[in-house]
């Protein structure tokens, strides 16, 4: 299994981003850096160049970009600036080395797959195929993330919704959480439902988020893509950056090895 180190774990940190991949790359256990939006949102060529040299230096790739990408608003009247987003990730994409650009189907939180609004739906639709059209471009690939409450947060939706667009350039970012639950799967039940489409994954570990269904999933899952390495990369991802990002990925590297291995993990205390 290839680990992948996602910048928003960076998000309350003080050191400079190159700093803490320096310190990430020295744990020996991280191959590539998942490139959160607002850590190269100001970068021009030259930069995103030198930070993907750096990165090079380390033996790090950057597989992937990451942003809002496909959240749109229910009001539907934010798609020009989707768009612009859209042109703009793929030009960083593309000056990184990146391959993947990461999306939400969808407004996170408002709508998902298991009752979907028919004109939001359709519009959000047609708003991927736009996506695709222009990240093909840069022969770039949209990872859509499968977020719970999304177009993606069940494995018959997320189907539907990439047969709906219909490009050849779409995946899949496996994100566990209670999205298999909704489809009646556990996590290896989903993973295989989706399989042939998964290019990412993400992975919970510092804090849990919905410990009650990941936990489970993971050790289901886990030994599984150890014995078929699959290819894809598994980001390690610290939303909340409440700890130090360097402890997050260390943490987050010993969680995967352990239940990877057929280890048990406990609970979070209180749950």
């Amino acid at each position: 299994m290839k680990l992948c180190f996602n910048t928003i774990a960076c998000r309350n940190a003080k050191e400079p981003l190159v700093e803490i991949l320096g310190q990430v790359a020295e744990l020996g256990t991280y191959r590539a850096v998942e490139l959160w939006m607002p850590d190269i949102s100001p970068m021009d060529r030259q930069k995103a160049r030198d930070l993907a040299s750096f990165c090079k230096e380390k033996g790090l790739d950057l597989p992937i970009v990451s942003s809002l990408l496909g959240v749109v608003n229910l009001q539907m009247t934010n798609l020009k600036e989707q768009l612009e987003l859209c042109r703009k990730l793929s030009s960083l994409a593309n000056w990184l080395g990146s391959k993947l650009v990461r999306a939400f189907p969808g407004w996170v939180g408002e709508v998902s797959s298991r009752n979907p609004d028919p004109e939001y739906y359709s519009f959000l639709v047609r708003a991927f195929k736009e996506y695709c059209k222009i990240l093909a471009g840069d022969n770039l690939t949209i990872a859509m993330e499968t977020h719970r409450d999304t177009m993606v947060d069940t494995a018959e939706g997320a189907l539907k919704f990439m047969a709906d667009i219909g490009e050849p350039n779409q995946g899949f970012i496996l994100q566990l959480g209670i999205v298999p639950r909704w489809s009646g799967m556990d996590g290896l039940q989903f993973y295989r439902a989706l399989q042939k489409h998964v290019v990412h994954m993400h992975l919970h570990p510092y804090p849990w988020q919905e410990h009650e269904d990941n936990l489970p999933n993971y050790a289901l899952l886990l030994p599984v893509l150890k014995k078929e390495n699959p290819g894809f990369y598994i980001s390690v991802e610290n939303c909340e950056g409440l700890v130090h990002p360097v402890e997050a990925a260390r943490y987050g590297a010993e969680l995967i090895r352990t239940l990877a291995d057929g280890g048990k993990v406990e609970s979070p205390k209180g749950s």
